[in-house]
């Protein structure tokens, strides 16, 4: 083989190495994101629906506007 092709066979297992790095970034990636949706759902589960308004004491239930 002459110089030429033994270059281009490099440059195209370089590629495929890069391709092959490349997909297990995103797969990692992927996994990540979908952890931290499953920990966020955790945290605002108990969040979720409308609370409940304060219906006695001083915090909450009065309101002074001066016009």
């Amino acid at each position: 083989m002459d110089g030429i092709s033994q270059q281009i066979i490099a440059i195209s297992s370089q590629l495929a190495s890069a391709r092959l790095a490349q997909g297990v970034q995103v797969y990692v990636l992927r996994e990540s994101m979908q952890m931290q949706q499953a920990a966020l759902n955790t945290l605002l589960q108990p969040a979720a629906g409308p609370q409940p308004l304060a219906t006695s004491g001083a915090l909450g239930t009065q309101l002074n506007v001066f016009a």
